[in-house]
């Protein structure tokens, strides 16, 4: 698998700024006046991407599930509409993504020709649908919920003979909401050792701690449901979304959580220039010293501000001679000294 791919024009992996998907489902309802405000809210969230939930409801459920049935089926959106949302997301300079949930949309993918394939946790063992994806020739982005390490390998296993290598996965825990005891991101690092491409997370979590927590352990791409409505009847997703009270500073608080992961370079911060000039110590005199006096531990002390011969430096002088006077805390300097 690739360590990094192309989405569009925007690279996932690597040194790039984590993808954020604002996942906005079904929580339009079916109502395209919804789900223009949905586009609208993750625009104005600076999200990267805008995603949907395509499916149809007889070709998704068995008969045997008549109450979910009843409760997606208006959920549905026609072609024509997610092209009409696809449009007006590219509009706003955002990527447009849709998870189709059933084979029933696979010719949609194909004619909305989107740039990567997002699928969801419930394909977990489905691997003649993933395949089926995966031959859509496009990056897919995979979660893993409900998935154990065994079903994981086995999921890779059965895409590589697809010959797709641009692949992400993402952890992900399928309950609405996650307790915090769940959320198990030290899982993504287990990804990361059966999987070489992008890592990144799914939230199923009430506010955006763990999505910052994930971004700092090295998530590449960030998946967030998001809602204009709450206190919804018969709907999960908007316990677990954010929305126009907290999206934008969910993602404001990403990027500056990228800002302050850096690099793995331990070296001094430039910030840090003008603290040096004060936090650090210099070696002074402990007490006044005359020329001819041999420098020991007696007469020296480390003292800020810096600027002098260094603390670490302290020691070597021991055994040194002054060749001049020194008052009570002047810096000790090498002229000074035979």
């Amino acid at each position: 698998m690739k360590k990094t791919f192309k989405v569009a024009d925007r690279q996932v992996g690597g040194d790039a700024p984590c993808l954020f998907i604002a996942e906005a489902g079904v929580a339009h309802f079916g109502d395209m006046g919804m789900a223009r405000d949905l586009v609208n809210l993750a625009a104005e969230g600076n999200s990267d991407v805008f995603k949907i939930q395509i499916f149809d409801v007889d070709t998704l459920l068995s008969n045997s599930a008549a109450e979910w049935k009843d409760r997606l089926r208006p959920r549905n959106l026609t072609l024509d509409q997610v092209f009409e949302l696809k449009e007006m997301v590219e509009a706003k300079g955002m990527l447009f993504m849709a998870t189709a949930h059933d084979q029933s949309r696979l010719p949609w993918l194909k004619e909305l020709d989107l740039p990567a394939v997002k699928v969801g946790s419930g394909e977990r063992g489905n691997h003649w649908f993933l395949k089926k994806l995966a031959e859509l020739g496009k990056p897919m982005i995979i979660s893993t919920g409900m998935y154990a390490e065994s079903d994981v390998v086995e999921m890779l296993d059965a895409l590589a003979a697809t010959g797709n290598d641009e692949l992400a996965l993402l952890h992900c825990v399928t309950s609405y909401p996650t307790p915090a005891a769940d959320v198990n991101l030290a899982a993504m690092d287990n990804l990361s050792r059966v999987f070489e491409g992008p890592v990144g997370y799914s939230d199923h979590t009430e506010d955006g701690l763990a999505v910052l927590g994930a971004v700092a352990r090295g998530a590449k791409i960030i998946e967030k449901h998001i809602t204009i409505l709450r206190d919804i009847p018969n709907a999960q997703d908007w316990k677990v979304s954010a929305g126009p009270e907290d999206l934008a500073k969910l993602v404001s608080d990403i990027r500056r959580m990228e800002l302050m992961i850096g690099s793995d370079v331990k070296t001094p911060a430039e910030c840090e220039q003008m603290g040096m000039s004060w936090a650090l110590k210099s070696v002074v005199a402990a007490q006044e010293i005359e020329a001819g006096q041999v420098l020991s531990e007696s007469n020296l002390i480390t003292k800020r501000p810096g600027g002098g011969i260094p603390a670490n430096r302290m020691e070597d002088l021991f055994g040194r001679v002054a060749s001049r006077h020194f008052a009570q805390d002047e810096k000790i300097d090498y002229a000074g000294l035979e």
